[in-house]
This record gives C-alpha cells, structure tokens and sequence, in this order.
C-alpha cells in the first residue's frame, strides 16, 4: 500500500460496530450506570418525580422495562453472581489498562494487568503526535520522529491485541448494548422533557441534570468524556486494524484536526497538557528528536 492510501484525516463519530473497552471506560466514567439505577428504581416504586401512563406512554415505558431487563439483570450463572456484572466491568479496566489501581474499591482482581498502557500511550505515542503536529511551522526544528513513533505503535497495538483475552470482548459488548440503551432514552424528548421536565439540550447536559434530580453526581467534566470516548475508541481501534509501517505512522501526523481535539479533552479529563508540553521543551532536549531540514 503507497503513502497516499493514509493521508486522509481520521474521522470521528458515534461508535458503530465493534467498540473498543476504552469507549466504554470513560462513558462509564461519567457515573451514567447509577444515574438510570436511580431512575428506574424511581420509575418502579414511585411516581413523585415523573408518571407515565399505559396508554399514552406505552413506548416510554416500554423503553424503559427494556433498560432494566438488560441494564440490571440478574446474573445467569453462580460464578458470575459471585462478582456482578459492574464488579467485572472494572475487572476488565484493570485488566486491559491497568485502570482502578485503588486497593479500597471491591473487585476481582487479577494478577495479570497491562500497567505499561497509559505511560505508553501517553509519553510515547502521543507525545510523539504532539510534537510533530505543533513544530510543523518551527523555524527552529521538526520534531516528528515516525519511526520512533512506528516502533511504539506496534508496541501498544501488540499490548492491545495480547490483552483481548478471556471474557474481556464478551463483557464490553455486553457494557456497549446497555449503555446504548441509556442513550436512547436520554435522546427521547418526551420521556426527558415532557415527563422529567428537564429542558437542558445534548446528552452530558441532560445526564448532569438527571444526576442532580435523582441524587447522583454526575462529573460536570461529562461532554468532555464522552468526546474522549470517542477519540480514544476511533484512534484505539485503527492502531489495532492498521498493518503499520513508517509511512503509515507518519501519515498520523497530517490528523491535526482530530488530535487537537483529542488532546483537548485529554487534558481536561486526563490532565495531561501536550501542547504546553511541546511548546516548553527546551532547545537542549530537542536533540533528541528525528529532525527534518
């Protein structure tokens, strides 16, 4: 395959399809589980904050028996009912990322875990992608380096690939459908608006709202999470699906768009600042880097 074939921009857009656990860490981030958890309850015990009626809200309340059978089901199995079904979701961060390090939150621990995946995939990928996108128009020196980058891409796509074990495919999927599901109803209008009277426009709004009318804490940081779902799930899934080579990493770099966004909510949720950083590397240490004429 020429160079050509990966100069087109990556795209961005709603998960379709496969999904990548990374997506559904950071909507699960967002507290959106306990949030509908707190709203069904409300809908099956009490009407004091929202009424539906057979006739009238037959799809509603249709929509919402659904969420509960596939959103809290009972688990099927002993050994299942022995963890949980959330309990194994963070089994399954921990496992893939090295996410929930906290020895204070409950749950199956395994010895086995990918602790390298952030370090990796910040301080060697994209660093790398930072430094080359915010030299570009540096009178002083190009900072893009693709075979550097080439070499730790096929580390962090082997990392990826080798952690894909077990139940860890089976249980995101099982994660994406519900949490799909919770998306459905925080898009319909009558259920939001007509019945729950919240006003607000776009999901992390409507969702911080939720959590504030039923008494959950909802990150105020939430379309910022869910936007980083989206880059990282986009940007996770290419690295594992790409047959890599120096051209194709360098073609990453022509993505401005898209990782200046990425980075944007990266340093918001994450708190890591990649332009600051490669704005402030001092001349000395720029040495270091593949430099272009």
């Amino acid at each position: 395959m020429n160079k050509s074939s990966y100069t087109s921009s990556l795209k961005i857009g709603v998960p379709q399809g496969t999904v990548h656990p990374i997506w559904t860490y950071y909507v699960y981030s967002t507290n959106i589980y306990n949030v509908m958890r707190r709203v069904l309850r409300t809908f099956l015990i009490t009407n004091n904050q929202f009424s539906l009626t057979p006739v009238e809200d037959q799809e509603e309340i249709q929509l919402l028996l659904e969420t509960l059978k596939y959103g809290y089901s009972s688990p099927k199995t002993t050994i299942v009912s022995e963890f949980g079904y959330e309990q194994l979701l963070i089994n399954t961060f921990h496992r893939t990322f090295g996410f929930f390090n906290n020895p204070n939150l409950k749950y199956p621990r395994s010895t086995t875990t990918n602790s390298r995946f952030k370090s990796l995939l910040e301080d060697s990928v994209l660093l790398n992608i930072a430094q080359a996108i915010w030299s570009k128009k540096s009178t002083f020196q190009l900072l893009d380096d693709p075979a550097s980058l080439y070499e730790q891409i096929i580390d962090l796509k082997s990392m990826l690939l080798a952690s894909k074990t077990n139940t860890i495919e089976w249980l995101n999927r099982y994660w994406v459908n519900i949490f799909h599901r919770f998306f459905t109803i925080l898009n319909n209008r009558k259920l939001i608006r007509e019945k729950m009277g919240i006003v607000e426009v776009g999901p992390d709004k409507i969702l911080i709202a939720l959590g504030a009318k039923f008494g959950v804490n909802v990150p105020v940081d939430t379309l910022y999470r869910f936007e980083l779902a989206n880059y990282l799930n986009t940007f996770l899934l290419k690295i594992e699906r790409t047959d890599w080579n120096v051209d194709s990493t360098e073609a990453l770099y022509s993505s401005d768009n898209f990782f200046k966004l990425l980075f944007s909510a990266y340093k918001v949720i994450e708190k890591r600042d990649f332009k600051r950083e490669v704005q402030f590397i001092a001349p000395s240490n720029r040495q270091t880097a593949f430099t272009r004429v």
